[in-house]
């Protein structure tokens, strides 16, 4: 296997030190990036540069291996910049995560053996299915909103698994679904992406037509046990992806209120006798939605750092923590959206003409609050292992 030695590996910044760096370039291309609907090549390399891609990558195979909630604050910090470029950002390292952490040791050598670290993107849900073969899993799909599948050298796609043309069922009855790691190149793409929100994030949709995927290069989609040795890979996909979404949601609120904050003091608004930000309405809103922010926040960071510090001491995740991470996601964005639409219509007509970076936090939280992971309907069905564990709870508590 071909160990990566980019340049960035020797330098002493943290991951969301690098983020940093590269948040005023991403911040200046955000408008070319929703006119051309996907990352700008500046942008892109910028973040091959530090590293982004890879920062949940071992460092074995020429990532950082970094903690979650840098990670955490990295997705914050590019996503306050543009959240297109958070978003495409959030899903790529974390495709390559997951790619990395659950193909085989064969299949790992091919993806890492080329002279550039892979970049993953794709849609992990069933958008097609397939058959086995003795050369693997033979199918086709079409595929919806591929997140930075456009400067992806890799895919990830999902698929229902069929014998005799019935969807194979997993022993607790759910639909057995494989996720399929190909080459970029063997898919094709409907460059179109025409959206109200998160316009520069390259979502296209995508497919395959008879593609073979060997063993080794397709696993199943709800596995949570990494073939690799970093412990965190137990998350699974699942909490990868919540993980992502959520540092989504904290950047366009810190975003928001950056901005609500500068107008606020720019002018006086007509009809009134002082600016925005010396008004005690505004004051009290203003003070009320940024601890929500904080609390979020909070409860995100301590969230994911006590879950990798169990994972890694060589715990097994229960259902109940496994279900706070549906929670928080589901929560966050609640959050976000109700922090957004304050800092929005606060903002007045500063929110209302184009450009408004205020006017696109709003179009993007949006757009973000309508992904399947964050339906809040999922709540009742994520409060039933942690009532269970509330219920323990009660129990010991009676018999002292």
């Amino acid at each position: 296997m071909n160990v990566q030695n980019p340049v960035w590996k020797t330098a002493t910044e943290t991951i969301p030190q690098r983020a940093k760096k590269i948040a005023p370039l991403v911040r200046s291309e955000a408008l070319e990036s929703e006119r051309i609907g996907t990352m700008t090549p500046k942008v892109v390399a910028a973040m091959k540069d530090a590293g982004l891609f890879w920062m949940l990558v071992p460092k074995e195979l020429g990532g950082s291996q970094a903690r979650m909630v840098e990670c955490m604050e990295a997705w914050e910090e590019i996503s306050a910049a543009d959240a297109s470029a958070g978003w495409s950002l959030m899903a790529n390292s974390t495709g390559t995560a997951a790619a990395t952490a659950f193909v085989s040791e064969d299949a790992l050598a091919r993806i890492y053996g080329g002279p550039e670290l892979p970049i993953m993107a794709g849609m992990l849900g069933p958008g097609g299915s397939g058959v086995e073969t003795t050369e693997g899993l033979k199918g086709s799909g079409k595929y919806r909103f591929g997140s930075g599948s456009l400067h992806a050298t890799w895919l990830g796609s999902g698929m229902f698994v069929l014998d005799d043309k019935l969807i194979r069922k997993l022993p607790d009855g759910n639909p057995q679904v494989r996720v399929c790691w190909l080459p970029a190149e063997s898919a094709v793409f409907d460059k179109t992406w025409d959206v109200l929100g998160l316009q520069g994030t390259g979502s296209v949709d995508y497919s395959l037509t008879d593609v073979t995927v060997p063993e080794g290069f397709h696993h199943e989609r709800s596995v949570n046990r990494s073939e690799r040795d970093w412990r965190l890979y137990d998350i699974g996909i699942a909490g990868l992806a919540c993980a992502g979404h959520t540092g989504v949601a904290l950047g366009l609120m810190k975003r928001a209120l950056e901005e609500i904050t500068q107008i606020a003091f720019a002018k006086k608004r007509p009809a009134y006798q002082t600016v925005l930000g010396e008004q005690q309405v505004f004051r009290h809103d203003f003070a009320y939605h940024e601890a929500a922010y904080r609390a979020a926040r909070a409860f995100t960071m301590e969230l994911y750092d006590e879950t990798q510090n169990y994972l890694e001491a060589g715990n097994e995740l229960t259902p109940a923590m496994r279900a706070r991470f549906r929670q928080n996601v589901i929560y966050v964005h609640k959050v976000a959206a109700e922090v957004v639409r304050f800092c929005y219509t606060m903002g007045g007509s500063d929110s209302l003409r184009n450009p408004s970076d205020l006017g696109r936090c709003m179009r993007d939280i949006s757009a973000a609050t309508q992904h399947i992971f964050v339906d809040t309907i999922a709540m009742q069905d994520v409060a039933v292992p942690i009532l269970d564990d509330w219920k323990q709870v009660v129990a010991a508590n009676r018999q002292a």
